[in-house]
């Protein structure tokens, strides 16, 4: 088994309304120690030249130039990056192309929202060790399991597993947990990881999911 899962990295930064200019500053709102893939902050730049163009770089790639107001300073609403996996420390910098050494930086930490489940094979009913990341919208991880496609004449049955709980700032869920029964039925199934009991195919949260199909020798 394993998960699929994929996102596209953007950046931006839009001008907007001014702020009081003071020494070179580069601050985000609101200030957390996590923050999820593709999450939105506003940014606040101050202390550059008056109507001056200012550089936006992360980790020395330019994002965006964009010009200061009559006091020096932008402000605007940053979308971080998308990940495939794992979590990844962001820095970014803001330089002011007329006199570069008005310059500040801001770092930060995002995560992705993923599911690794291991061994990628074997009996329906063994243990699996599940590592999941990102499932900021409840205190608790779920797995539900449901058939792809119903049998003939039938209804589709979901199973929901309780995972474990979410902890530490990044969202974080490690256990070892069986998805399926004994006896659960050849075919091909979805489960589908969120932070709520009960099963919606279509939640407004990030949830991830993987596929598994169960053959019978």
């Amino acid at each position: 088994m394993r998960p699929i899962r994929a996102a596209v990295a953007i950046a931006s930064v839009a001008l907007a309304a001014p702020a009081t200019a003071s020494a070179a500053s580069l601050t985000v709102d609101p200030v957390r120690p996590c923050y999820l893939e593709r999450d939105r902050v506003f940014l606040m730049a101050e202390g550059y030249t008056p109507n001056g163009m200012v550089d936006f770089t992360r980790e020395g790639r330019l994002v965006a130039s964009l010009q200061a107001n009559p006091v020096g300073a932008i402000q605007g609403n940053l979308k971080l990056p998308g990940l495939i996996m794992g979590q990844r420390p962001l820095t970014y910098v803001a330089t002011d192309q007329t006199d570069p050494a008005r310059t500040a930086q801001v770092s930060l930490t995002t995560t992705a929202i993923d599911v690794r489940v291991s061994p990628d094979n074997g009996l329906p009913n063994r243990r699996l060790r599940i590592r999941a990341r990102g499932f900021e919208g409840g205190r608790t991880l779920w797995a539900h399991v449901r058939r792809a496609k119903p049998r003939r004449g039938g209804r589709v049955h979901t199973r929901t597993v309780r995972i474990g709980r979410v902890n530490g700032p990044c969202w974080k869920v490690r256990a070892r947990r069986r998805l399926f029964r004994r006896g659960t039925a050849a075919g091909h199934y979805r489960v589908q990881f969120d932070t709520c009991r009960r099963y919606k195919p279509h939640r407004r949260i990030e949830y991830d999911d993987l596929s598994v199909t169960i053959t019978r020798s």
